[in-house]
């Protein structure tokens, strides 16, 4: 079985993300931080640097202005935004194969969900949290690709299970003695992401009641899945959205727009596609 102790040897072993992921998260907590400090970072990455421009300009988030550049499209972006959407790009281009996991098919599923997390955010008026929302949804699922990472041997079978029908939480359980939100967890730990993100990650699956940002990735990660089946549990999904207490979990205290489930669930379409997109652009060398 697996230990956490052997978690956390393993995880350690996982590829380094680039030093410029770990340098816009001290930016992120530095309230003295600038435009010009996030542009001095990405301008030392120029892979990096390149995927983000593309982006910018892509139609996910192409504005009036074309950007020519990275300090234009920093400038339109913004500071959270650049950064959140920094930190996500990298990860996804870190791990981008797989021998057994179908990794296209997971960051467009976990971008779908942060994208969605985002607009439901803006719907509810709750700006300051859209694009921590984002970062939290793209990352939610990072246990799996770490599983698959530490543990190929040990995840195959769990991955047949989930194939053939199986609960995937059963199944990690069964198999594995641990969960990919367990997981998950510790990487976020690991890689220094704000604690919102590893409580995000690790209760995502049954958020605790008032818990913003677990109960907001639990609903978009329904429904997302609606939209886009993550295995053959997912075709006999039968939900009924407004009765999820993750529903009424995140708009507990919350005094704007109450979300109109139908509303959601036709967006959630056009989150799809832009998450496809995304992903597209992400891999792109």
């Amino acid at each position: 079985m697996i230990t956490s102790d052997l978690i956390q040897q393993r995880i350690n072993r996982l590829p380094s993300l680039p030093t410029s992921v770990f340098a816009l998260g001290e930016i992120a907590l530095d309230e003295r931080s600038t435009l010009d400090d996030v542009y001095r970072i990405l301008v030392k990455d120029p892979a990096l640097s390149s995927c983000i421009l593309r982006l910018a300009n892509s139609t996910l988030l192409a504005a009036d202005n074309y950007a020519s550049d990275l300090r234009m499209a920093i400038q339109r972006l913004g500071m959270d935004a650049i950064i959140n959407l920094s930190r996500g790009v990298a990860v996804i281009r870190n791990y981008k194969a797989s021998e057994s996991l179908n990794v296209v098919h997971l960051w467009q599923h976990s971008t779908a969900v942060g994208l969605t997390a985002k607009a439901v955010c803006g719907y509810l008026k709750s700006f300051a949290l859209a694009e921590t929302a984002f970062l939290a949804g793209l990352l939610h699922d990072i246990g799996k690709i770490a599983l698959d990472r530490c543990f190929p041997e040990e995840y195959r079978p769990v991955l047949e299970a989930i194939r053939e029908g199986e609960d995937e939480l059963e199944a990690e359980k069964k198999y594995l003695n641990t969960t990919h939100v367990e997981v998950g967890a510790q990487v976020a730990v690991l890689w220094k992401f704000h604690e919102s993100i590893t409580e995000a990650i690790r209760d995502h699956h049954d958020p605790k009641h008032g818990a913003f940002l677990p109960n907001i990735i639990h609903y978009c990660d329904l429904l997302v899945r609606t939209r886009l089946p993550y295995g053959p549990s997912d075709d006999k999904l039968v939900l009924n959205l407004s009765g999820e207490t993750s529903f009424n979990g995140m708009i507990t205290g919350i005094s704007g727009n109450i979300p109109d489930v139908e509303y959601l669930t036709f967006r959630i379409d056009d989150e799809v596609d832009h998450a496809i997109a995304f992903v597209q652009q992400a891999f792109q060398d």
